[in-house]
């Protein structure tokens, strides 16, 4: 962002004011990266340089194309990472975002991915202070963890996906909402359109909280403390969480040895899991192979 909290909020505003596609320029769905090709699509856009003034970037995806939204990203291009710029000529800076494969209704952009691993560095990432919450952290992709803040700004479709381990991918949540508070990171106008309600409640439709910031709704406690300083968004607290386990301390365990389930990071509810088709492993809040919420406007 170019001046951090300040321009979440000038942009919030602007997109709420003129609306998105608006602002975006939806008439014209992409333009080039002004210094000439750096600014491209990543992995998936095609290295190569930058493309002529006449580059047809919605026939081609090659590396200095800027898209509006994923959506705009040519139905010929692989999923991947592309440079995206909700607001067009707004202040708020182009994004690095990881593209899903081309659906109805247009391709999905990744705002966040957790992913699981034995004594891995996921719980450690998700401890993000609240003056980092508007701060995009790690690669854009479904193998790494990933974080991309900006994407709340212009996101009005919403849905979470969860892969188990052997993976077997289901579908929990899908909502909508018009923007985000960027003080508070409450998401605007919620609204489930399908899946769990205690899973919208708790994970989209009520507060967040960071080590440093309360904003959920546990009373005097806060729930990112409660479960090894994982930042996300929280109800009372959790169905699923980016990086902590819900189970109760086995034997001979601490709390907090509990909750860190050696350094796994995603779980979600077995009952939840059960009811979508997904494996457990036997406990409560079981292991999953990685929590991914997508968003598209």
């Amino acid at each position: 962002m170019k001046s951090g909290s300040a321009t979440w909020v000038w942009a919030t505003a602007c997109l709420l004011a003129c609306g998105c596609t608006t602002v975006a320029g939806l008439d014209r769905p992409y333009h080039l990266h002004p210094d000439g090709g750096t600014g491209g699509a990543g992995g998936a856009g095609g290295a190569g340089g930058s493309p002529p003034a006449d580059a047809p970037c919605d026939i081609e995806a090659s590396a200095g194309c800027v898209y509006d939204r994923c959506g705009d990203v040519p139905d010929s291009a692989p999923a991947g990472a592309y440079t995206i710029d909700p607001d067009g000529t707004g202040p708020q800076e182009p994004l690095q975002v990881h593209c899903g494969e081309p659906v109805v209704g247009g391709r999905w952009a990744l705002v966040y991915n957790s992913v699981g691993e034995l004594d891995g560095p996921t719980p450690a990432f998700w401890k993000i202070l609240y003056a980092a919450r508007l701060d995009p952290k790690g690669e854009p992709s479904l193998d790494n963890n990933h974080y991309q803040p900006g994407l709340y700004l212009a996101g009005r479709e919403y849905r979470d996906e969860v892969e188990d381990i052997p993976g077997t991918v289901a579908e929990v949540l899908r909502a909508t909402a018009e923007g985000i508070n960027p003080e508070t990171m409450q998401l605007l106008a919620p609204v489930r359109v399908t899946g769990d309600a205690e899973l919208f409640d708790w994970q989209f439709g009520t507060g967040w909280s960071s080590q440093d910031f309360d904003g959920d709704t546990l009373g005097d406690k806060n729930c990112a403390n409660a479960y090894a300083g994982v930042t996300q968004h929280y109800g009372h607290c959790f169905v699923y969480s980016l990086g902590a386990d819900g189970d109760e301390p086995r034997e001979g365990e601490s709390i907090a040895e509990a909750v860190a389930d050696d350094d796994w990071g995603p779980h979600l509810e077995t009952a939840l899991a059960t009811s979508h088709g997904l494996s457990n492993d036997g406990s409560d809040y079981t292991r999953v192979k990685r929590i991914s919420r997508w968003t598209r406007w």
